[in-house]
């Protein structure tokens, strides 16, 4: 077993993790290890996440660092002023001598492309202590989900996810220093390579921060995901033993999230509700039926807390890149199609343009798909619920549970609708491949103007 991360009640600590203490002086830290730790490191080093690191035998404490807070904002702040010192040189050179802007039109297009870049990246940095805050804090409902449903980790997992990561930020890497490149020589032919290469420096910095910043909102996403579909494999397990046919699937493991809760003065423990065969893993209800379902609904209400408390944090960024991402599926097809048109026969330009159009799509996929599964998971729950209610028996005390967690479902609606302008799903990829398609159309109907 491989515990990723851990929380613990630590003496004299000099920062509290959650910006409140408990009795005695008592702070809560945290410990986190494997991809976990991995996420964390690399969103700290783009500023996405001000934490401090400290070398423990599980892995790596964490907790809020001051230092590392003005190291993000000094970060960005200089960051986007290159960009939009280079953005108005690169406009001031004109379209006869730009490497990017070689129309009117075009200007305008990248010139959004840019800034919508340098909002996402600011939205992101500005906004990390506060997210990392209130990360620290629902660190414990998660713990108490794995302790009750008895949750396992691996190691085998745990290398995946962490070698996903890795190829997903080389694959990233290889892109941004190849249109880096791309650009860099095409301005040779003018002799300005060098004032193209520190006009954007900045611009293709702010990539990072943009990118691993929606990797960190998808792990985060994924993670409490993972805690929802392990409640409803309790809540099938605990309908098999009331006599409903109901397949109980392999349990995930979790290592997205992996936390393990320590000893506590101040609150006690929450008891198991499952534990799990040291040798095959089988899991087995150890509390009655009653009991498990009054557990369950208490661990669903608080996991529903935590999607609240994730989406008031990435609000203003998921909102950003959300527009981000729609402007960039309308300015990458853009230049891809100007470039057939015009048929300046410049393949690299075109692979190049159609490899920007894969990547933002699945940018969108990164940001939506989590949330669509967490949805899924939501309706799992109230089929499981349903069916309960439907096949126990009417007398005894299950009943009126099952009824008081119907309720609690109809009240407790999950879904990541960031301040309030939409909600993550699949409907919305629909709705936004359809603006980019109307939107294409006019801005190709102005070049034609323009030309």
């Amino acid at each position: 077993m491989v515990h990723g991360a851990e929380t613990a009640k630590v003496e004299n600590a000099t920062v509290v993790a959650d910006g409140e203490s408990g009795q005695n002086g008592k702070v809560m830290y945290c410990v986190v290890g494997g991809a976990h730790a991995f996420i964390l490191r690399i969103s700290s080093f783009f500023g996405l996440a001000p934490l401090r690191f400290e070398s423990r035998s599980h892995g790596f404490s964490v907790r809020m660092s001051n230092p590392m807070c003005i190291y993000s904002y000094i970060l960005v702040t200089v960051l986007v002023i290159c960009t939009v010192f280079g953005l108005v040189a690169e406009i001031n050179v004109g379209v006869e001598m730009s490497v990017r802007m070689s129309s009117t039109m075009s200007q305008f297009v990248s010139t959004c492309d840019v800034l919508v870049v340098v909002i996402t990246a600011g939205a992101g940095v500005y906004g990390a202590p506060k997210r990392m805050r209130n990360m620290l804090k629902f660190m414990e409902s998660v713990a108490s989900v794995d302790t009750s449903i008895g949750a396992h980790y691996s190691l085998v997992a745990e290398r995946k996810l962490c070698a996903i990561l890795l190829a997903i930020l080389i694959f990233f890497s290889v892109l941004i220093a190849d249109d880096f490149c791309f650009y860099a020589l095409q301005a040779k032919k003018f002799d300005r390579q060098w004032e193209v290469v520190t006009n954007y420096i900045g611009f293709y910095l702010l990539w990072y921060v943009v990118m691993i910043l929606e990797l960190q909102f998808a792990f985060t996403a994924l993670s409490v995901r993972a805690r929802f579909q392990a409640v409803n494999d309790a809540l099938a397990l605990t309908a098999r033993h009331v006599s409903v046919s109901e397949k109980v699937k392999e349990p995930t493991p979790m290592n997205m999230f992996a936390i393990q809760i320590g000893e506590r003065r101040e609150q006690p423990q929450p008891h198991p509700v499952i534990v799990r065969n040291t040798v095959s893993g089988e899991p087995k209800l150890i509390v009655p039926p009653c009991e498990a379902i009054r557990r369950l609904a208490s661990l669903h209400g608080s996991l529903c807390n935590v999607v609240h408390r994730i989406d008031n944090s990435y609000g203003l960024p998921l909102i950003v890149i959300l527009i981000s991402t729609l402007l960039h599926l309308i300015v990458t097809p853009y230049f891809l199609i100007m470039e057939i048109i015009v048929s300046a026969h410049r393949i690299h330009f075109l692979v190049l343009q159609f490899l920007w159009c894969m990547t933002h799509l699945i940018r969108m996929f990164v940001v939506v798909e989590p949330c669509h599964y967490t949805i899924t998971e939501s309706r799992r729950t109230e089929v499981l619920v349903c069916r309960l209610m439907t096949s126990t028996p009417s007398t005894g005390m299950l009943p009126s549970r099952l009824e008081l967690f119907s309720r609690q479902l109809m009240l407790q609606s999950i879904s990541y609708t960031p301040m309030g302008m939409c909600t993550l799903d699949r409907p919305l990829v629909a709705s936004v491949l359809g603006a980019v398609t109307t939107y294409l159309v006019i801005l190709i109907q102005f070049q034609r103007y323009d030309t």
